[in-house]
């Protein structure tokens, strides 16, 4: 097939409404496009103007009431069940993708004619196919920039099991830059190929079976597809392929010849691409798979060093006459954030530039200016050090350098399958609950704490890093505590807008009513996020306020979670707890957790790189005595006294939602049987080997024990083959640290049983 019917040809921010009316591949329905304008979806995106239509979609640029920006809004007019559904399932998992060379999806849902939509981020400028096509073939440094942008979004896509199927020029766009480095989106996920479910299942979601695409029916655009597309089913080398061709097209401006690779600089001698370079797109475009490039990370991996070899060749750029950018971390409506190295001060720092439609805005200008006073005022290990800045509002360029963070976006832990153990998730909780404390001593308050905008890194000790603040706001309390060289007197205070918000998903219910924001407003976000990360699910189903409880949906749980949980996302902000109270509350659940994994025999969890507080250590320390235990007693009443305040009745905690849909746990598995010794006179044949279900059961006490090593439920996938009596694979399903992995495959290393048939399938085991 061609181009993907629900995806505009990208055209440049600056192209006048006719000519967007006529871009390449649409056909505009008059009628339609005047019907249209105005109308909005999911009270918050309004239709400006109808970019075209195809069999099963409608795209129109709308503006985004939520983030005061545009967005690309495809609406699914084609009513088959089984389309509804794979556009509806597909849409909510890669909304979860977050990658800076990837388009965002920024929600999705219904119309009020019950048509599904997907709104994506709205992308200013122009695809590499009209590039190629007005300006001719690219220079070959240029190509292999920007090819490994797009190697780096399809190995993030590929990591979840997602093959692209359609990589091509008219599918990648080259968008405005900060910087004036080239920069370039994948786009157009219309014929994705999702492989790995087990993601979701994890979850207790049971996707609808779909159809496998038929054997001998070929789905992708003619030229970027491999010769064996009709005969096997989509894997990392159709889109490792197809980059090939891409890179091969742009340095050339020809197409390759299928199975007789003809080398680039004989086909344009002017391109003068490196021996480097021919050799790795020659091995992306193999006729045979086996001799392809395999991966997506091995094709970037590649380019990377081809590109690094060369750079003394280049012309250097430095921004700001000191910094040398190195890779995007993230492009946004308002703002480009890059790695770069800091020659002077010879360091590696996230350079963060205010974007050019940002640039003529005023109020993103003191925004911008306001994120680094923020970084400034506040010290806290969860926050970005700031190292360097130039905010002036009428600076050309501003930009604010910080302390690089590691770690994976928070919206990537919020999928099941993924999401974090207990002991991970309360250390990163409190690093967080930390951070949110140390802003609001300082009358700061973040309001716009969300998966995007948090990194999580689990290496060897568990961190937490919030990147982004620039959306603060600052109350009396920040001007009268923060020193300053000159005070700004309260009639020079400006108030910024919310940007809108109050429609996010992660905005507490006060703020959401038009109420405003408190610090109490942040601990809601925190608390979401988290139950997020320990579920991959929300915790309230439709319209209901009351939270489903998250020991429903991991058992493993430890109670003073729960409760902090439930605290940190009260509806009424009277009675949610602050940061501090969240901190003390996970501090609780940390030392439960310790004592229950000392009954275990098993080790105590981690504190993930924080510093304990005095109460921890206090609580950890204490004898396991009665005259103790009541002391502890009556210092627990002493503090519920002081939180009710002298109130006359305390409050109580909202009560728990009842699922909608149970998650069922395996029983406990039966403690196995003490092994028969034989006599010596017995016969020397060996006993049968049980059936595999029951050889399995004798191993369940040892996966228990690891899972209590996870912090939390375990979910272990089994894999058999036929004539073998041991299982082939046994991987935990989700991140976890490589001693819970080594205990799982050893546990199984152990398990004999009757040989069956080949069989994949997947066990839950809990502390």
């Amino acid at each position: 097939m061609t181009r993907s019917p629900i995806s505009p040809t990208p055209v440049p921010a600056t192209t006048p409404p006719e000519a967007l009316k006529h871009a390449k591949g649409w056909t505009l329905h008059a009628e339609a496009s005047r019907e249209m304008v105005g109308v909005l979806f999911g009270e918050r995106f309004e239709v400006q103007e109808p970019i075209g239509a195809g069999g099963m979609a409608s795209v129109y640029v709308c503006k985004d009431r939520a983030l005061h920006g545009l967005a690309a809004v495809k609406v699914l007019r084609d009513d088959n069940a089984d389309t509804r559904r794979r556009f509806a399932y597909e849409s909510r998992l890669l909304a979860n993708l977050r990658h800076p060379h990837m388009v965002q999806v920024l929600a999705v849902g219904e119309t009020a004619d019950g048509a599904l939509y997907m709104a994506l981020e709205y992308l200013p400028g122009q695809s590499l196919d009209e590039r190629l096509i007005r300006r001719g073939p690219l220079p070959w440094r240029e190509v292999v920039e920007l090819a490994a942008q797009v190697a780096g979004a399809l190995e993030a896509l590929h990591r979840v099991g997602v093959i692209h199927r359609d990589v091509k020029p008219s599918n990648i766009v080259q968008i405005d830059s900060a910087a004036g480095r080239p920069v370039v989106k994948l786009i157009d996920l219309g014929i994705a190929k999702i492989h790995d479910w087990a993601r979701v299942q994890a979850g207790g979601f049971t996707p609808v079976p779909r159809h496998k695409t038929e054997v001998g029916k070929v789905v992708g655009t003619p030229g970027f597809y491999p010769p064996e597309v009709a005969l096997v089913e989509a894997d990392p080398r159709f889109d490792t392929y197809a980059l090939g061709v891409t890179i091969y097209q742009l340095c050339t401006g020809v197409f390759p010849t299928p199975g007789e690779y003809r080398p680039m600089v004989e086909v344009r001698p002017a391109c003068k691409v490196t021996p480097e370079l021919e050799a790795l797109v020659a091995a992306a475009l193999a006729v045979l798979p086996e001799d392809r490039v395999a991966t997506a990370e091995e094709f970037q991996r590649r380019l990377e060093t081809i590109r690094t070899a060369h750079a003394e060749d280049a012309e250097p750029f430095l921004f700001d006459g000191c910094y040398e950018l190195i890779e995007v971390l993230g492009v946004g409506a308002k703002a480009e954030v890059y790695r770069a190295y800091h020659r002077d001060a010879a360091r590696y720092v996230a350079l963060k530039l205010l974007s050019a439609r940002s640039k003529a805005n005023f109020e993103e200008r003191v925004r911008f200016a306001r994120e680094a006073r923020v970084l400034s005022a506040v010290s806290h290990p969860a926050l970005p050090k700031l190292i360097d800045c130039r905010t002036a509002t009428n600076r050309k360029q501003p930009f604010i350098a910080m302390a690089l963070a590691k770690g994976k976006r928070a919206g990537e832990f919020c999928i099941a399958g993924q999401t974090l153990g207990s002991a991970d998730l309360i250390a990163v909780g409190r690093q967080l609950a930390g951070a949110l404390a140390a802003l609001h001593d300082r009358g700061i308050l973040h309001r716009d704490l969300n998966t995007s905008n948090i990194l999580i890194d689990l290496g060897r000790e568990t961190t937490a890093t919030l990147i982004d603040v620039g959306m603060a706001d600052l109350t009396d309390r920040f001007y009268a505590v923060v020193e300053q060289r000159y005070p700004t007197p309260p009639e020079s205070r400006l108030k910024l807008g919310t940007g809108g918000l109050e429609m996010l998903e992660w905005t507490a219910p006060e703020a959401r009513d038009g109420k405003g924001w408190t610090a109490k407003s942040d601990v809601y976000s925190l608390g979401l996020l988290l139950y997020k990360m320990l579920t991959g699910k929300r915790p309230f189903t439709g319209d209901s306020t009351e939270m489903v409880s998250p020991r429903t949906l991991v058992p493993g749980c430890p109670r003073a979670l729960e409760a902090a949980l439930r605290w940190a996302l009260h509806q009424d902000p009277d009675e949610r707890i602050d940061a501090s109270e969240l901190l003390a509350q996970l501090d609780e659940a940390l030392e439960e957790m310790n004592e229950d994994a000392a009954d275990a025999g098993a080790p105590e969890a981690h504190l993930g790189g924080a510093t304990p507080t005095k109460a921890t250590t206090a609580v950890r320390e204490r004898p396991r005595r009665t005259l103790w235990f009541i002391g502890g007693m009556l210092v627990a009443a002493a503090v519920m006294l002081a939180w009710w305040g002298g109130r006359m009745t305390a409050p109580t905690l909202p009560p728990f939602a009842t699922p909608t849909t149970s998650v069922v746990v395996p029983p406990a598995a039966p403690e196995p049987a003490p092994l028969a010794v034989p006599e010596a006179s017995g016969p020397a044949n060996p006993a049968p080997l049980p059936e595999m279900r029951e050889a399995l059961k004798t191993a369940a006490e040892e996966l228990r024990r690891c899972a209590s090593l996870s912090g939390g439920s375990l979910l272990v996938e089994f894999e058999t083959a036929a004539g073998n009596e041991i299982f082939v694979a046994a991987k935990v399903i989700g991140p976890h640290e490589e001693r819970v992995g080594r205990c799982v495959r050893e546990a199984a290393d152990s398990i004999r049983f009757e040989p069956t048939a080949t069989q994949t399938f997947a066990e839950v085991y809990n502390p």
